[in-house]
């Protein structure tokens, strides 16, 4: 490897706090391999969806996503404030399912933000 990224590394490494520089590319190659895997169709992923939507709008929609797609292991819902909710999904399975499972979310009215975090399932 090149001098300046090895040095680039070494310095992530100590702010990031990182025993040492091996740990520092383990995470660098997870986080690889989880950005590749969510890009293939025919992956598999586990995703958590934070959607913020305004109160009383879209709540029988979101229940009925979980009817529609198994993918969806559990909900969590709570008021951010007097005109916003905000849903938590945990699901996993086929990235082109959980890619489905996005697209109908921003199809829904009132929903004023989507953010998710997605993994690849570990084999």
């Amino acid at each position: 490897m090149d001098d300046s990224i090895l040095r680039s590394l070494d310095d992530v490494a100590q702010r990031r706090r990182y025993r040492s520089r091996s740990e520092a590319v383990r995470e660098a190659l997870r986080e690889f391999i989880d950005v590749t895997e969510w890009g293939r169709e025919d992956g598999a992923a586990s995703v958590i969806l934070a959607v913020i939507y305004e109160r009383g709008n879209p709540r029988a929609d979101l229940a009925m996503l979980q009817h529609r797609f198994d993918e969806i292991r559990t909900m969590l819902h709570t008021h951010v404030d007097e005109a916003d909710c905000l849903q938590i999904f945990v699901a996993e399975g086929s990235t082109a399912r959980l890619k489905e499972l996005i697209a109908q979310l921003r199809r829904i009215k009132g929903v004023k933000v989507i953010k998710f975090i997605q993994t690849a399932a570990r084999r």
